[in-house]
C-alpha cells in the first residue's frame, strides 16, 4: 500500500528539481522559493523557513548558532533589513566586526529609525566597555534624546550618567554622575533600569561619603519585591554603609544574611571575607587580652598564630554556640564561632585554640576531654575565606 503525504521530502526530489532548488537558494532572484533551514540539535525532518520572526524566536531562546546560520542565509538571499543586520550583529562573536559590519551599517542606512537607535546604543556600550567614555556619553545622549522615556531611552539615560564616573579629569565627576543616575532612577519605569539606577545611586552616595543616603536608596530596592535580582547588591551596600558608620554589629548581621541567603553571589563571597576578617580581629583581640591577664589556659591554647584548631561543636542555634564560646572563654581558652553550610543547612561551628601543627591541636583537645570541658572534638585546618 502506498502511503500518501502532503509533505514532499527533499530527498525524494528528482535530480532536475534538486538543481532548481539549489539554484534558487544561491541566486534568489531566479526563483521566489525560500529554502528551509535544518537547525542544529533538532529533528532532521523539522525545517524552519528563514525569516526575521524565526530569527527573533531563536535569539530569545538563546540558540545563537542557529540564529546566525539563518541570518547568513537571509543575507546571502538579499533579504537584508535593519532588523536582520541588528540581530546579525548581536550574534557576532567578534565585537569589532559586529560594530563595523552591522551596527554602523544600520545607523548609515536607516537614520532616524528605532533600529538605528538600538544599533547606536550597542555601539555606545562597546565604547563604554573599551574605556572611550566621552564617545560613549555622546552616543548614549543621542539615543536618550531620540527615544525619550521609552525603555531604550531610559537605559541610555542611565548609562550616560555612568560614563561620568570615569571622567577622572573632573574632580566633581562623581557628583555629576550621581545627579544623572538619580534622575534616571526617578524617571525610569523599566524594572531593570529602576534596579540598576537605584543600586548605582546607593553605591555612588557611599563613595562620596554619604552613607545615610546610601542606606536610604538601598532600602528602597529591598522593599520592592520585583527587584529581587538587585537585593544582594543592596544588602551589600547597606552592610558597607553601616561599617563606615561604625555600626559593626549591624554590618555583621547583614553580611551573615548575605552568606545565608546568597552564598554563591559576588556579594555573598565578599560578605564571607568580611566576616572572616572580623572574626580574625576578634580572636586576636581576645588573645591579646588573655596574654595581658596571663589566662590559665594560655599555655594550652597556643600562640594564636597557627593554622590548626579544634572544632568542639556544630549548632543550628546561634544562642547555643554563643553559650559554649562564653563558657570556654571563662575557662581561659581562646574560643570563637563561625558559620558553615553543609548540604544546604547552615550551622554555627565552635572552635577553640590556634596551633602550628595537627598534633598540638589534638593534644589540646584531649586535655579538654580529660577535664570534662568538652565531650568531643575534631582537629581542623583553618583555611582562608
Amino acid at each position: 500500500m502506498i502511503r500518501r503525504s502532503n509533505r514532499t521530502s527533499i530527498y525524494s526530489l528528482s535530480t532536475a528539481s534538486m538543481l532548481i532548488l539549489l539554484i534558487s537558494v544561491s541566486f534568489p532572484g531566479i526563483s521566489g522559493a525560500v529554502a528551509p533551514v535544518p537547525l542544529k540539535g533538532q529533528d532532521p525532518g523539522i525545517q524552519v523557513p528563514p525569516s526575521a520572526a524565526a530569527v527573533r524566536d531563536l535569539y530569545e531562546r538563546a540558540r545563537y548558532d542557529d540564529a546566525r546560520q539563518m541570518l547568513d542565509i537571509l543575507i546571502r538571499q538579499g533579504n537584508v533589513s535593519a532588523e536582520v543586520l541588528y540581530y546579525r550583529g548581536l550574534v557576532e562573536p567578534e565585537a569589532v566586526i559586529a560594530i563595523e559590519n552591522y551596527f554602523d551599517r544600520i545607523t548609515r542606512r536607516y537614520p532616524g529609525t528605532e533600529m538605528a537607535d538600538r544599533a547606536r546604543f550597542r555601539i555606545a556600550q562597546y565604547r563604554y566597555d573599551s574605556g572611550f567614555y566621552i564617545t560613549a556619553r555622546r552616543l548614549f545622549g543621542e539615543v536618550a534624546w531620540s527615544q525619550g522615556d521609552s525603555p531604550l531611552g531610559q537605559a541610555a539615560r542611565y548609562w550616560r550618567g555612568m560614563t561620568w564616573l570615569h571622567s577622572l579629569d573632573k574632580p566633581d565627576s562623581l557628583r555629576v554622575g550621581l545627579r544623572l543616575v538619580k534622575d534616571a532612577a526617578r524617571r525610569a519605569t523599566d524594572p531593570e533600569i529602576v534596579g540598576r539606577a537605584l543600586i548605582s545611586t546607593a553605591d555612588l552616595s557611599l563613595r562620596i561619603g554619604e552613607p545615610d543616603s546610601a542606606l536610604a536608596y538601598a532600602t528602597v530596592v529591598i522593599e520592592i519585591p520585583y527587584l529581587g535580582d538587585h537585593h544582594p547588591p543592596a544588602l551589600g551596600i547597606q552592610a558597607r554603609a553601616y561599617d563606615s558608620l561604625g555600626d559593626v554589629e549591624q554590618a555583621s548581621i547583614l553580611n551573615q544574611t548575605l552568606v545565608a541567603r546568597y552564598p554563591d553571589t559576588w556579594e555573598g563571597r565578599e560578605a564571607r571575607k568580611w566576616l572572616a576578617q572580623q572574626r580574625e580581629a576578634a580572636v586576636q583581640a581576645r588573645l591579646d587580652s588573655m596574654r595581658a591577664m596571663g589566662g590559665p589556659g594560655m599555655a594550652q591554647t597556643g600562640t594564636g598564630e597557627g593554622r590548626w584548631t579544634i572544632q568542639v561543636g556544630a549548632f543550628t542555634n546561634l544562642g547555643n554556640a554563643t553559650q559554649l564560646v562564653m563558657q570556654l572563654t571563662r575557662e581561659g581558652h581562646l574560643a570563637w564561632h563561625t558559620t558553615k553550610r553543609v548540604e544546604g543547612n547552615l550551622y554555627v561551628v565552635v572552635h577553640v585554640g590556634r596551633f602550628g601543627t595537627r598534633a598540638e591541636a589534638t593534644a589540646f583537645g584531649n586535655s579538654l576531654l580529660e577535664g570534662s570541658i568538652i565531650t568531643e572534638f575534631q582537629p581542623v585546618e583553618i583555611t582562608p575565606p
